[in-house]
């Protein structure tokens, strides 16, 4: 499908040459915009400022001049003249009281009253008479309308037939009588009157003069007393309504009934009505030449008198408007006409006078343009030809009937009883002027004119868009839309007959002067570019080119020769002059064409070198530098024929370029929408005229590339215009010019094609049911679609919305199980650039995967899903994955997905430049390598979404179970969804292939994929020799992603037995500064770290053993930096400074020496047990140091549990010193005995704990019994005076006794060491008896010490026996 192409991989070249020609071709639109309106050009800016205009020789230009010296231009085309029937002719004999002629132009009829009887018969050809002679009284006034909807069911018109008694409603069908015709057309079908009327009523004595009615049905009659009536009718009568009534809408109701007609006013008779159905106005004009104004409301449904004025008004106000102007020329107005909105927003009605005179008139303020009615005023006097001071011309006299629509005026003035004089003004010639210029011209018609009109004409091309539409803003003339009107066609009737005219267009004028004179190579068709300017004429030659008839054969090719004849060249104008192009080089402006150049139709691509173009064409700004003397600036002037194939193609485009192409129909019944195509059967004509125009340029490609600077060379030697531009200057600046109008040609044909391309796109979806493929579209799609124009619909960027609509397009096919190829064909032709072959690949692969439901095989449907793949690798340059990813999944296909996004990576990548960019640092210039990376990734990450799918569909959900909905067997289970059983062996077989491939750059997004998705253990079940490269450049990348990274390294060392780097990794990771990681974790990494250096093999190398010796020592350090953090974090409990605050995160993120644990928050926070710990890690022995800090370390604890019990007190010192014991019992020198006995035994005669609590906490210490003997051995007798001063010189002495009292003493001892304990204390007891008996102090206590020792001994010698 269209969609499976991804449009943004797209040729620069075609878009931007169709963006540049869509720029250039808005400026011509926006020019055939840039118009004024009726009041403008007549300088009429204010209801309050009434002028005059007609007297000036430029308001009637003379074609025939010599500036422009052309023969008068036809305005009119005399087609046919038609007698009158036979029939006719004999019944003037039979009249006896009135006979009337008029004219029908919507049913093409003309109508004859002679007494009672009336004739109507086609005034085209004089056929079909048809008459009715069932009225008694005289006809006094006749009229057709199209019947109230829902009145006459069949009936398509209404004929009026007003009598002084009554009126009667005639039924008139078409065709087969008993058909009722109501669908067939009146030129071709035979009338028919019904005899009875439908609708009957008195005239209630009212002279009728004239009928007019509206489009909706309502019908007006003027009378003679002045007043406007309406018939009201309806198909029934009801309770409080006649069937058929005549209203008065000049006088009330009441007052019509109550007053007898002899007593009613005695106003002018009405003989003209004129209804302006856009503003819903309706006029009356008097016989005297009075204009009154109706408002028939804003919906046309009811009627109110606004104003009027009398004709004595109208001329005296005229006359002050124009005073030099005798004042007759003001007086008896014969006609008045509507001016549509379509033509001004601001004037609104045109009478005319019997010496020609216009009189426009306007009746809203101009600042309230779009308002109801509120006036009549007369704001604007234009006189006809022959009033200016130089005008040769006669002037119109004696006008007794004329028509104006859309600035064409037709006046009959008589001349004689049997011939009138036809005047013809038009400013068609004049389309863009600032004020109106109008030609004349006047022909002669065979007696005396009855009736005149116009035949309706709808231009069923030009469709505005309703919100431009609803601005007030007249349209545009018809220079710029004449290719799409239909000739206005005019029919005058008269005794002798009907004349039917053709109102020619600026072609049609073109195409009488190539026929008049055989040829384009003659004064008059140069007149004609003369007078429309070469680009104008040559949008006008294009028509006729383009219009393909085959009877024009010989006129198309004129006007061929004529476009590059006339057309003109690139020019450079410089800043003194213009320099022009040809051998026939002239520095007069006003240079004469060469006419020696002979068309041939052979050799219409190349015209003949010799022509001479007019320079009237776009002129763009430019700079040169030349040599000495050269002017340095200038611009560049395209030739007409560049300009005027623009001009053609913007008047073309121009009801599509900035029109809303689809309109929102609301559903009936329902809130919602669906979207309508706003154009749709013209889009074949839209297509018909871009055909023609892009084979005229194909045609002409031979001159686009003949189009070069040494084609055109001036005239040989210099001219004395040019005296300061050198020749090389010339030819630079020449060359510039032809390079520009060359460049913008093969752009334009650029775009031409793809406007094609798009109009026939939408007629396909037009074809198929608009609304349906507009379903077919994603909801942003229908958002831009609702807001498209055909200029958008070009631009850059919308190639995702007519993928779309061709998407809509085939899956109306697909949905219907019916074959795409007829479609796909279609495609191909008409849109090869929106439908390419690669589109076409697209939707057959779609198509295989959409019938894989009907595959009767396994076999057969293999086959399928391989050709459709198949199909996919041939375009996967431009594939759009992600939809084709969508169809294969559908399928089932993930092995395919795998495949066509692999094989897509390395077609749009075949040099593989984004794994060179990936690899060199992803740098920010690297433009190229940024694309390509992307597009990789965009394709790679196609196939992760799949896995990521199934491994979402491979988890096991236990639902527990739940009561059905509704009664009934159990719904069946769709085989649409995959079972986890299913999903998982989907991801093992896609996991296998994937890591089978050889594309480097998709295992690194396979395994970056992994990681994100917490996939580490299946990342080290791959064995790939891409993995360990992707996994050091990850742990070597950012900050930030690193330590996941060097997680999954060292795992991945493990795994592979590769103990020595997975130690090197956990060493990496425990020193990474950092919160993410705590030192705890950190301690874990080192103690992996050392168990992989022991698990290395013997072959190590020399620094391995050093680096396990590093490990070690790291961990002890750690260890100590954990003893730091669990002190600190003890004294965050009673100190919540930040300075604690940030030692606990400094703490944890990252490891740190013994000289900054000790320095910077072992001593700073005074952390004596940590300093300790950090001088037996270092091995640094200073004794004074190692005594103080013991003394600390108890003193902190007596500190902290000051005011606790004091065998609570006892028993957290206690538990204190023993932990420190057992960690350094084994290094004396960071275990002072001595020091820590003495010093407890202090605290506890002091804190009078009992004696024997530092004996039991060095036993539990597992201090062994004889050292600590021996200890408190020596303490006694270095007969320290602090045991004196605190009152027990014997304290120490009692401390050994409960020493030696401590039961189970020495069996617990080996047999040596009980040897030796017995016989070391029983010399110490001696000892200690000999002296206590020599001592004198605390005679009680010794004795009491003495005995004790005594018992001891005796113990002691029981033991050893």
């Amino acid at each position: 499908m269209a969609s499976l192409i991804n449009q943004t991989v797209v040729l620069a070249r075609p878009q931007d040459s169709i963006d540049q020609a869509a720029v250039e071709l808005d400026k011509f639109v926006k020019a055939d915009n840039n118009y004024d309106d009726l009041s403008k050009r007549l300088r009429v800016y204010s209801e309050q400022s009434p002028n005059d205009s007609g007297l000036m020789a430029c308001d009637y230009p003379s074609l025939t001049d010599d500036k422009i010296s052309l023969p008068p231009l036809p305005e009119l085309s005399l087609v046919k003249r038609v007698p009158l029937p036979n029939e006719l002719i004999e019944q003037f004999s039979h009249m006896q009281c009135n006979c009337m002629m008029g004219l029908f132009p919507e049913i093409s009829r003309a109508w004859l009253t002679i007494d009672s009887d009336i004739f109507v018969w086609n005034y085209e050809n004089g056929s079909d008479l048809a008459f009715f002679d069932a009225i008694k009284e005289t006809i006094i006034a006749c009229g057709l309308a199209k019947p109230k909807p829902g009145t006459c069911a069949g009936i398509p018109y209404l004929l009026v037939i007003a009598t002084p008694i009554d009126i009667y409603l005639l039924g008139v069908t078409f065709g087969d009588v008993n058909s009722q015709g109501a669908t067939s057309d009146p030129r071709s079908c035979d009338m028919n009157l019904l005899p009875a009327p439908l609708f009957a009523l008195s005239t209630d004595n009212c002279h009728f003069l004239t009928i007019r009615s509206t489009s909706t049905g309502r019908i007006f009659l003027g009378a003679r007393d002045g007043c406007l009536f309406e018939i009201l009718y309806q198909s029934e009568e009801s309770w409080f309504s006649k069937k058929c009534k005549l209203v008065n809408l000049t006088n009330s109701s009441m007052f019509s009934f109550l007053t007898p007609s002899f007593m009613r006013s005695d106003k002018e008779p009405i003989v003209q009505i004129e209804i302006d159905e856009g503003r819903n106005i309706l006029y009356t004009k008097s016989e005297g030449g009075s204009i009154a104004l109706y408002d028939l409301g804003a919906d046309g449904l009811s009627s109110s008198h606004i104003a009027d004025m009398s004709s004595t008004s109208i001329t005296s106000l005229s006359a002050q408007i124009l005073k030099t102007v005798d004042k007759s020329n003001f007086q008896d107005i014969v006609h008045i006409a509507t001016v549509k909105k379509e033509e001004s927003v601001h004037i609104h009605l045109v009478a005319v006078t019997a010496s020609g005179v216009r009189l426009y008139f306007t009746t809203r303020p101009f600042t309230h343009p779009t308002g109801r009615p509120v006036m009549l005023k007369l704001v604007h006097v234009r006189l006809p030809p022959g009033f200016s001071a130089s005008t040769t011309s006669q002037r119109p006299s004696k006008v007794h009937m004329a028509h104006y629509q859309y600035g064409t005026l037709l006046m009959v003035s008589a001349q004689s009883d049997d011939v009138d004089l036809l005047w013809t003004t038009s400013s068609d010639c004049f389309p863009f002027q600032s004020s109106l210029m109008e030609t004349q011209m006047n022909m002669a018609v065979g007696g005396h004119t009855w009736a005149m009109t116009e035949e309706p004409n709808e231009c069923v091309i030009w469709r505005r868009d309703p919100v431009m539409a609803a601005s007030p803003k007249a349209n545009p003339p018809l220079v710029v839309t004449q290719h799409m009107e239909q000739l206005r066609r005019f029919v005058l009737l008269s005794a002798q007959g009907s004349y039917i005219l053709d109102k020619l267009r600026p072609v049609d004028q073109l195409r009488s002067l190539l026929i008049q004179n055989q040829g384009y190579d003659n004064r008059d068709v140069e007149a004609f570019f003369k007078l429309h300017k070469a680009d104008q004429a040559c949008a006008t030659c294009l028509i006729i080119i383009c219009s393909g008839l085959a009877i024009d054969a010989q006129v198309i090719d004129w006007a061929t020769g004529a476009f590059f004849m006339f057309g003109g060249d690139p020019t450079y104008e410089f800043a003194i002059k213009p320099i022009t192009l040809g051998p026939n080089f002239s520095a007069t402006a006003d240079s004469t064409m060469q006419t020696g150049f002979s068309f041939h139709p052979a050799q219409v691509s190349t015209p003949h070198p010799t022509k001479l173009g007019l320079n009237t064409s776009t002129m763009h700004s430019s700079t040169t530098t030349g040599g000495t003397g050269v002017p340095t600036s200038g611009k560049v002037v395209l030739s007409g024929k560049h300009d005027g194939i623009y001009i053609q193609l913007a008047r073309i485009l121009g009801p599509l370029w900035d029109s809303k192409l689809v309109g929102e129909v609301q559903v009936p019944g329902g809130k919602t929408s669906i979207l309508k195509s706003r154009v749709d059967e013209e889009l074949i004509w839209f297509i018909e005229q871009l055909s023609s125009l892009l084979n005229f340029l194909k045609n002409s490609s031979g001159y686009i590339t003949s189009l070069n600077a040494d084609g055109f060379t001036p005239n040989a030697g210099p001219s004395s215009g040019y005296g300061q531009v050198d020749e090389a200057s010339r030819r630079k600046c020449l060359a510039e010019a032809v390079t520009k109008e060359k460049q913008s040609l093969q752009q334009l044909m650029v775009l031409v094609g793809r406007c094609l391309e798009v109009l026939y796109l939408w007629k396909l979806a037009c074809d198929h049911q608009f609304e349906a493929v507009c379903g077919e579209l994603k909801g942003p799609l229908q958002g831009i679609l609702k807001g498209s124009t055909l200029k958008s619909l070009l631009g850059f960027g919308n190639e995702e919305l007519s993928s779309g609509i061709i998407d809509g397009i085939v899956q109306r096919y697909l949905g219907d199980n019916a074959c795409i190829d007829v479609i796909s064909a279609k495609l191909r032709d008409h849109c090869p650039s929106l439908y390419s072959l690669d589109d076409a690949k697209c939707s057959k692969a779609n198509e295989l995967l959409q019938t894989l439901k009907t595959a009767s095989t396994a076999r057969e449907r293999t086959s399928r899903l391989a050709n459709a793949l198949a199909l996919y690798k041939e375009v996967s340059p431009h594939l759009n994955l992600q939809e084709v990813c969508q169809q294969l999944s559908a399928a089932r296909h993930y092995d395919g997905i795998l495949d066509i996004c692999l094989t897509t990576a390395s077609k749009r990548d075949p040099q593989n430049i984004a794994l060179y960019y990936y690899k060199n640092g992803q740098s920010v210039d690297d433009l190229s390598g940024s694309t390509m990376f992307t597009t990789r990734m965009d394709c790679y990450n196609c196939i992760l979404d799949t896995l990521k799918y199934l491994l979402s569909a491979s988890y096991t959900t236990v639902t527990s179970p739940s009561v059905p909905n509704k009664p009934g067997p159990p719904a069946q289970k769709t085989q649409a969804v995959l079972t986890a059983a299913e999903a998982e062996q989907h991801v093992d077989s896609l996991y296998n292939q994937a890591v089978k491939t050889t594309d480097e750059l998709f295992h690194i997004r396979l395994y970056e994929w992994m990681v994100e998705n917490g996939l580490t253990d299946k990342l080290l079940q791959i064995s790939s020799p891409y993995l360990e490269e992707y996994l050091k450049r990850c742990s070597s990348g950012p900050a930030d992603s690193q330590h996941e990274s060097l997680e999954v390294l060292w795992r991945y060392y493990e795994k592979n037995k590769d103990y020595n780097s997975a130690a090197r990794i956990l060493t990496v990771l425990a020193d990474r500064p950092g919160t993410e990681k705590n030192l705890q974790q950190r301690t874990e990494y080192l103690s992996r770290a050392i168990m992989s250096a022991k698990s290395a093999k013997f072959t190590m190398e020399m620094g391995d053993g050093d680096m396990l010796h590093e490990l070690e020592e790291k961990l002890d350090v750690a260890r100590v930096q954990m003893v730091v953090l669990e002190n600190v974090r003890r004294l965050q409990q009673t100190n919540k400074s930040n300075a604690v605050q940030n030692a606990l995160t400094d703490l944890n993120s990252q490891l740190m020496d013994v000289t900054t644990l000790y320095g910077s928050y072992a001593d700073p926070f005074d952390l004596a047990e940590c300093k300790l710990a950090i001088l037996h890690c270092a091995s640094h022995h200073d004794s004074v140091l190692i005594e103080t800090l013991w003394a600390a370390v108890i003193d902190k604890e007596l500190e902290l549990s000051e005011r606790l019990a004091r065998e609570n007190k006892m028993l957290i010192v206690q538990n204190k010193v023993i932990c420190l014991a057992k960690q350094y019992h084994s290094n004396d020198r960071f275990f002072p005995l001595a020091f820590v006995v003495k010093d407890m035994e202090m605290r506890s005669l002091a804190s009078r704990f009992d004696e024997s609590w530092v004996v039991n906490t060095m036993r539990l210490a597992q201090v062994p019994i004889l050292r600590l003997l021996q200890t408190y051995d020596k303490l006694y007798k270095a007969k320290d005076p602090v045991w004196k001063n605190h009152g027990q010189p014997f304290h120490l002495l009692s401390v050994i006794a409960s020493l030696l009292e401590i039961p189970d003493q020495i069996s617990s001892l080996s047999p040596t060491d009980k040897v030796r304990f017995v016989t070391t204390a029983q010399d110490l007891i001696s000892s200690y008896l000999v002296e206590l008996n020599s001592s004198t102090l605390q005679a009680n206590q010794s004795k009491s010490i003495g005995k004790r020792l005594r018992e001891i001994q005796s113990g002691l010698q029981r033991d050893t026996r």
